[in-house]
């Protein structure tokens, strides 16, 4: 390159710097995160709506609500229309949604699940100690024989009532002591 060629590269550099440096500088920063969103409102009390689930298959939305009055429920996507419900916001932080419904806006959250354990009976039977030195007993019927003789007939006969006699013990065993005098 000449150096007239640079001196005139240098001046176009300088003169579109020059230009610019006048204009005011942008006040968002492309470098700087991203404002969080305003905090989301507070649930609404006494809604007539309940917020039961979201379902999310690949980048759709479907929230869940429940209407006691009508004792119906519905899916509903994010704006969707065609429905007497319009979501219009979804906070996964807070698990809360914001939704349109019968010309008022409301804020639901998500309904907690509710789960407790089935009470204990107080007469179960105790567990039977475990003999790890014993071997377990051959259960189940004996070997298929083919054209079985009169003998194999009645040892397979034989060793069925044994097993329902055996199982009828135990089951004797962990009864509880009403039901055992039937």
């Amino acid at each position: 390159m000449t150096l007239r060629v640079v001196h005139a590269w240098l001046f176009l550099v300088t003169a579109v710097a020059g230009a610019k440096a006048d204009l005011p500088l942008s006040p968002v920063s492309p470098f700087r995160a991203p404002d969080q969103p305003a905090a989301a409102a507070a649930p609404t009390e006494g809604a007539p709506l309940e917020f039961r689930g979201v379902l999310v298959i690949g980048a759709k939305q479907q929230f869940g609500f429940y209407d006691p009055a009508k004792r119906q429920s519905v899916w509903v996507g994010m704006n969707e229309s065609g429905s007497d419900y319009r979501v219009t916001r979804f906070d996964a932080g807070a698990d809360t949604v914001t939704v349109e419904a019968g010309g008022r806006t409301l804020v639901l959250e998500l309904q907690k699940v509710k789960i407790a354990s089935a009470p204990v009976p107080a007469n179960l039977p105790a567990a039977p100690a475990a003999n790890f030195g014993a071997v377990a007993p051959a259960v189940g019927p004996p070997p298929v024989v083919l054209n079985p003789t009169p003998a194999d007939e009645a040892k397979r006969l034989e060793a069925i009532a044994a097993e329902v006699r055996r199982r009828r013990a135990l089951r004797q065993q962990t009864m509880p002591v009403t039901e055992k005098t039937q």
